[in-house]
């Protein structure tokens, strides 16, 4: 079944779907091992640096940012299951050896190879998860940071 209807959808909106369809795709195309590493390694330095203070924010700022990282989460979970449903179908090309040798080469690539889209998605789960773990422990900085504030005002410490 297709995303859109074909005599229902306008040209213009046909064109953005394609367009963002396209985008999603190069974005994960373009993601090798060194890349996805780069992502890893900062999500787990911003990580570090929100566990050692070295930046706190509200909740309110923060809101915004891990709903959207909340919304590409699903989206890769919705991705990797139907990526999942994809590997576990044997593609129709025969029952000869060439046949079957193509159809588990594909599934390999798609779900199981070192770089496959799966892996990648994986990867990237994980780098949302810290990035939004980042967010929550610099969310706690700032209410203890306000805390400890309000008790010294109200202590006339200041």
């Amino acid at each position: 079944m297709p995303i859109w209807d074909e005599g229902q959808t306008s040209t213009g909106a046909r064109a953005k779907e394609v367009a963002t369809g396209g985008a999603v795709g190069a974005a994960l195309a373009n993601m090798d091992g060194a890349s996805m590493n780069k992502m890893a390694s900062e999500a787990k330095e911003m990580l570090k640096s929100a566990r050692s203070g070295g930046f706190r924010v509200s909740e309110e700022s923060a809101k915004p940012i891990r709903e959207a990282l909340l919304e590409v989460q699903r989206d890769i979970d919705r991705i990797v299951v139907d990526l999942n449903r994809l590997g576990r179908q044997e593609p129709s090309l025969g029952g000869h050896p060439y046949g079957q040798r193509v159809a588990e080469h594909q599934r390999y690539g798609t779900v199981e190879a070192p770089g496959s889209p799966a892996m990648v998605l994986d990867e990237l789960r994980k780098v949302i998860a810290d990035a939004d773990k980042a967010l929550e422990v610099a969310i706690m900085k700032y209410k203890e940071t306000e805390e400890s504030a309000s008790d010294r005002f109200s202590s006339g410490q200041v």
